[in-house]
């Protein structure tokens, strides 16, 4: 009896902790999406670019903006990733844990701790 206690808490944990990794995906997915493709956010980096001085060469430090596709490509690919893998787990684990809180050994177990 207790095993099946134990054995519902499990399942319920997993799907918890699935379906969250799913959301966090998905979110991940949306949130590049936006910034870059909507909102065009760009990534700005400094670089350095030489500048020639008489007889010898200065370094100007010069700020280089642009909109980041790769790295947006990149965080869409990861959070699909995610998203792919684990909600089919989160779908499953909602079947098994609906399934094993409908035991019927688990509803007298309910009933008669409420007694």
């Amino acid at each position: 009896m207790w095993h099946k206690v134990i054995l519902a808490l499990a399942l319920a944990v997993v799907f918890v902790v699935s379906t969250l990794t799913a959301l966090f995906g998905a979110g991940r997915i949306v949130n590049a999406t936006l910034e870059t493709f909507v909102f065009k956010v760009e990534n700005c980096r400094y670089d350095y670019e030489p500048r020639l001085v008489v007889d010898k060469t200065e370094e100007e430090l010069q700020e280089f903006c642009a909109v980041d596709y790769n790295s947006a490509k990149r965080d869409i690919a990861r959070g699909t990733g995610m998203f792919i893998v684990f909600a089919p787990i989160a779908w499953f684990m909602f079947g098994q844990t609906k399934k094993s809180l409908n035991d019927p050994d688990l509803k007298k177990a309910r009933k008669s701790k409420k007694k």
